[in-house]
């Protein structure tokens, strides 16, 4: 809706000395103000802010609210951009002390935006009179002055942090939790040991509680910055709990390195319940992280991997064992496993390791009525003869069932074949919109002067959203055009030349990039 709002000209305005007479006057600025309010930003901030220095006590609150307002807006990535936004903003260092003559929410985010300022002494005055708020909204615009360029601006920052180590500020770093993390990434200055003691005053045993309710908070960052507070306590059978519970895999990720410092027996009864883990990340960071202690005391879990549908799971089981001697033939494994249970893993597996022989084992599940088993089978079947499958895949390309068309859409994309190409060719003469979409992405893929065929073709012989998709298509490839250093063969280039001839009579193209095309051509072909 922004774009209801003029906000070059509201700029304009405000930055205009508030006349007495005529306009605009502070009732004028004060209206504009209440106007722009829904719609400000950051980028507003510099043209706002310093209004709160004018004389008008009405102009000066409500430009140090709609300020407060848009700040109190700002969370995690966010605050990345805040600086380079606000930066400039004019501040009057000698009055910088009726900042505080607001309420203290409104005070701490202007006092917090001066801090933000190009000028050091400003940034250090802000920080000075911040010192002696105690409204946790404080908390970020100290978090990023740790990493000032400025010495006595960063030892000031340290100094107020410290002192922020209260009770009543744990939901102030814990919200703020993205700008705590980013300490251990600066560059300017090692602020890893600063991290470290937020964290230790995070932890601390009155807070636990607090902590422990967090890891129920919907945001999946915020609960993983809390398991990593809570990675000293990981004996505690309700933190291993809640994390098996929680439904996301980062923090399954997380337990995975936490266990290690768990006895054997709770330690071992993690590992084998990650093993079973939805993720397939989780299982193969397992495999990865305990794999003497799998081989030892998991060797059947770590067999049945061998066949998970997941192929980088599959990929580490199969290295593991082979490493210790637990499977010497896997094309055998593989076709044993279809023979007794056959599962879409196995038949991957078979695909991935077996030989053209095989493919009469994996062709018997193409039919299967659960889609998942065609996938897998379709799939295998590519692996070990892409001649003998192709015109499988071609006809999955009007399944009903996503995954499948999904699928065989991957494989003709990047099969590279003769075959496919001929093939897509002949869909775009015939067949529903979706198909002749389909068919012209993958001719794409194929680059060159056979995509500008199947483009132009297009063009010339549809309407509606396949010529639309045409034209998109031809502007991309246009760019492209230049890393082309060869000429088409003698057919493929009369056909393109016939076909920008129909274009030019049907005038279907904007005149710009018919002259662009003809150029090409007469100077390529």
């Amino acid at each position: 809706m922004t774009e209801l709002f003029d906000k070059s000209s509201a700029h304009y305005v405000l930055l205009q000395p508030v006349k007495l007479f005529g306009h605009p006057n502070a009732k004028d600025k004060i209206d504009l103000l209440n106007s722009l309010r829904n719609y400000a930003d950051l980028g507003d901030i510099e043209y706002v802010y310093p209004l709160v220095f004018e004389k008008d006590t009405e102009l000066a609150w409500t430009a140090a609210q709609i300020v407060s307002e848009v700040m109190g807006k700002v969370q995690g990535k966010q605050w990345n951009m805040v600086y380079d936004r606000v930066k400039y903003t004019n501040i009057n260092i000698d009055r910088m002390s009726i900042l505080l003559k607001f309420s203290p929410e409104v005070s701490v985010h202007l006092l917090g935006v001066a801090s933000l300022n190009y000028n050091g002494y400003i940034r250090e005055k802000a920080l000075k009179l911040a010192s002696g708020l105690s409204d946790s909204r404080i908390v970020p615009y100290i978090l990023l002055r740790l990493n000032d360029w400025v010495l006595p601006v960063r030892n000031l920052a340290l100094h107020i942090l410290r002192s922020k180590f209260t009770t009543e500020n744990f939901d102030a770093f814990i919200d703020n939790f993205y700008l705590v993390d980013k300490l251990q990434n600066a560059l300017r200055v090692d602020l890893k040991s600063i991290r470290e003691e937020i964290a230790d005053y995070l932890k601390e045993d009155t807070m636990l509680n607090n902590l422990m309710l967090r890891l129920k908070n919907p945001n999946v960052k915020l609960r993983r910055f809390c398991y990593w507070l809570l990675e000293d306590k990981i004996a505690d059978d309700d933190i291993i709990n809640s994390a098996l519970k929680d439904k996301s895999f980062e923090i399954h990720m997380w337990l995975v390195d936490a266990i290690k410092n768990l006895d054997e027996d709770r330690r071992d009864d993690v590992i084998e319940k990650l093993l079973q883990d939805k993720s397939a990340k989780v299982k193969t960071a397992v495999l990865r992280n305990y794999e003497e202690i799998v081989c030892l005391k998991f060797k059947e879990r770590l067999v049945s991997l061998v066949a998970d549908d997941n192929a980088s799971v599959r990929d580490e089981a199969r290295f593991i064992c082979k490493k210790h001697s637990i499977i010497k033939d896997f094309p055998e494994f593989y076709r044993q496993q279809i023979l007794i249970n056959p599962v879409p893993g196995a038949l991957i597996g078979l695909g991935e390791t077996g030989n053209k022989s095989d493919y009469d084992i994996v062709c018997k599940f193409f039919n299967h009525e659960e889609p998942k088993f065609k996938v897998a089978a379709m799939t295998a079947m590519w692996y070990l003869s892409k001649d003998d499958t192709v015109k499988h895949v071609m006809d999955f390309l009007e399944s009903d069932i996503p995954k499948i068309k999904k699928t065989a859409k991957k494989f003709l994309k990047n099969s590279k074949m003769p075959t496919v190409l001929f093939q897509m060719k002949d869909k775009l003469k015939g067949g529903n919109a979706d198909i002749k979409l389909l068919a012209l992405e993958i001719i794409c893929g194929y680059g060159g002067w056979h995509a500008l065929e199947g483009i132009l073709f297009v063009i010339a012989n549809n309407e509606g959203i396949v010529q639309n998709k045409a034209k998109e298509l031809l502007n991309k490839w246009l760019i492209r055009a230049t890393n082309i250093y060869y000429k088409p063969d003698e057919a493929t280039g009369k056909r393109i030349q016939s076909l920008c001839d129909d274009i030019k009579k049907k005038n279907i193209l904007l005149p710009s990039t018919l002259k662009e095309l003809s150029f090409l051509i007469e100077t390529r072909i």
